[in-house]
């Protein structure tokens, strides 16, 4: 099974606004034209972050994740191909930012952590990431950083409760330069402080960069339900 992910969907938009496209037209139109091959559709607000992370390429908006039973059902879907209604949104449009993301296994690629919390028992905040490597970087010697060097420091984050990573599908029907979505949870902006900001792990440098964060990233903050479940929800329109 495979999802694609999109960060910072809607993000430059009002929220009031971009709800009531998102809610009157795109979603429905999604659901009529491939809904039959969607297994999931599901929407998270992003959370306001914190000053502190605009550094990390922070994206407000919506992260979406939609889930397919596998690339053979998201080209017969054809999702782009489809006549959606865009008139409706021009006017709100017009700040918001291109939405980053790619197409990923549904199951991570990796568990740096190997456990994780139960989400039912205390509250969790989704830090979820993407990111590609910076220009003359190959992904070869990207990824023998990340997953033999960084990501090792990162799990020894204080109060990291899980750590989990998804290299993008390298046959990719919806081609992307983002190679990687990483997702870290934490209690909450405390925590994301306490372990970032405030006495993070020493990280070893890559041989191109000499700061933080390394890469070129986009990421968000949503909490661990999403608001809205398309495939089983009907969301009132503000």
């Amino acid at each position: 099974m495979i999802k694609q992910v999109a960060i910072g969907f809607l993000d430059g938009v009002d929220p009031i606004e971009a709800d009531r496209w998102y809610f009157r037209y795109h979603y429905k139109e999604c659901l009529r034209f491939f809904g039959p091959w969607l297994r999931r559709y599901e929407s998270y607000r992003a959370q306001e972050p914190p000053p502190e992370a605009e550094r990390f390429g922070v994206r407000r908006g919506r992260l979406t994740e939609l889930w397919y039973d596998s690339i053979e059902s998201f080209i017969e879907a054809k999702p782009f191909s489809w006549p959606f209604t865009r008139s409706s949104f021009t006017r709100v449009s017009n700040n918001a930012q291109p939405a980053a993301g790619a197409m990923v296994p549904a199951m991570p690629t990796e568990d740096f952590l190997g456990k994780a919390p139960t989400p039912e028992e205390r509250p969790i905040l989704r830090w979820v990431c993407v990111f590609r490597y910076p220009e003359g970087v190959s992904l070869e010697d990207g990824e023998k950083w990340y997953l033999d060097v960084h990501s090792r420091e990162v799990a020894q984050q204080p109060g990291l409760l899980k750590y989990v990573s998804h290299s993008a599908l390298k046959d990719s029907p919806m081609p992307s330069p983002w190679v990687r979505v990483s997702e870290l949870w934490y209690e909450d902006f405390d925590a994301w402080r306490k372990a970032n900001i405030d006495s993070p792990p020493g990280f070893t440098s890559p041989p191109w960069a000499d700061s933080e964060p390394f890469v070129e990233l986009a990421s968000t903050f949503v909490r661990y339900k999403p608001d809205v479940d398309f495939l089983k929800d009907n969301p009132l329109i503000p």
